[in-house]
């Protein structure tokens, strides 16, 4: 599926924008699609000497899950098309090779740091729940189960802002603020969401010029905050307070 374009003018300049959001939509119905074959398939064919119970486990995880999130992201793809149609941004940067680096090398160390206490304490979580139920029921496959989590969330803490870092390392930086959400590269974050809310931004000049946004919002562990570092450009002609103040 093609990944639809809005041309809108900003400050009299014609302005090509793809929504990423459609491709995260798109993989994610590919992998509902996917777990619901394997799930469906391990049903049909069970067998208590292989791993369909554990395929079945994981698709009835998975599948719920992503559809959660494949309906959450319609809704940021309107929020960002109505947003980028209307032209209601507050402002639009580009960034020069280096700033962009700067930024990159920031973050990935930043993510690294913040993931691998997520990751450290989800395993630890998941471990007080499938142990003893593994224990109960007497089947090996939920600490097989417990394991592939434990893989998951290392990779997701440890490895994925690694990959993230040669990814965006390849593209063109730019970002867009909007009043509820951000668009830096192809990432999306907004807190126009039942039980989210923008919370405050700050202004930094060390280890490089940034905005840190923070947003609040809720997930399965309880209410949790997010940052969006957001590199000032040296050609920013626009006040930093001007803009923090048109968050909301």
């Amino acid at each position: 599926m093609k990944t639809k374009k809005q041309k809108i003018k900003i400050n009299n300049k014609s302005l090509n924008i793809k929504n990423p959001q459609r491709v995260v939509r798109n993989r994610l119905i590919f992998i509902v699609i996917f777990f619901a074959i394997l799930g469906f398939n391990s049903y049909i064919n069970f067998d208590m000497n292989s791993f369909d119970g554990m395929f079945i486990l994981l698709s009835l995880v998975i599948i719920p899950t992503l559809s959660f999130f494949i309906w959450t992201t319609n809704k940021n793809i309107k929020v960002l098309d109505e947003a980028i149609n209307n032209g209601k941004m507050i402002v639009h940067w580009k960034y020069s090779k280096k700033e962009w680096q700067d930024y990159l090398n920031f973050e990935m160390g930043y993510r690294i740091n913040e993931g691998s206490i997520i990751a450290i304490f989800l395993c630890i979580f998941t471990a007080i729940i499938f142990i003893p139920f593994a224990i109960i029921v007497q089947e090996i496959f939920m600490i097989y189960i417990m394991l592939v989590l434990f893989i998951m969330y290392g990779f997701m803490g440890f490895i994925l802002p690694k990959i993230m870092y040669f990814i965006r390392k390849k593209k063109h930086g730019e970002v867009i603020l909007l009043e509820t959400g951000i668009l830096i590269g192809k990432q999306f974050h907004t807190w126009d969401f039942p039980l989210s809310k923008f919370s405050h931004a700050i202004y930094k000049e060390k280890p490089y010029e940034h905005l840190e946004v923070i947003y609040n919002f809720v997930d399965r562990t309880g209410p949790r905050n997010y940052v969006v570092n957001v590199p000032i450009p040296k050609k920013n002609t626009k006040k930093i307070k001007e803009i923090i103040s048109k968050f909301k």
